[in-house]
């Protein structure tokens, strides 16, 4: 992740200009790629929520990314909410294949570690986790 004295952004957390879709779109949907649909939505009580109500109809990979959530849901079942532009959120439908059932609570963990130390690694990118 990147350290805390690193410099400052360009953006403040709620000034940043909305995500460029088509731009994440041609940077994360390749043919024969994991990311095979991906959903940008400007509000959403929670991205997991929304994706869990649609996993009928879903291919492995559907990236759903919100700007604002308003009825996030953590570890524990504690609720939070989130300004527009202040953070990413997202959900990824993913069926775990080989994991057993009782380590699929680690998943979104891990996921989320790896997701900050990649941004914060490939593009400079100030991260953190809010757990």
């Amino acid at each position: 992740m990147t350290p805390s004295d690193a410099p400052h952004s360009r953006w403040s957390d709620l000034d940043r200009p909305p995500l460029n879709v088509p731009a994440l779109r041609r940077g994360l949907l390749r043919p024969g790629g994991l990311w095979t649909a991906l959903d940008v939505v400007e509000s959403t009580g929670s991205t997991n929520s929304d994706l869990a109500r649609r996993a009928e109809g879903l291919t492995e990979g559907t990236v759903l990314v919100a700007e604002e959530q308003t009825r996030g849901r953590g570890r524990l079942d504690r609720t939070w909410t989130a300004p527009a532009r202040s953070g990413l959120f997202l959900s990824v439908y993913l069926t775990p294949g080989d994991v057993p059932v009782e380590r699929w609570g680690w998943l979104p963990l891990l996921t989320g570690v790896a997701t900050a130390t990649g941004l914060a690694r490939a593009a400079g990118v100030d991260t953190g986790l809010k757990w």
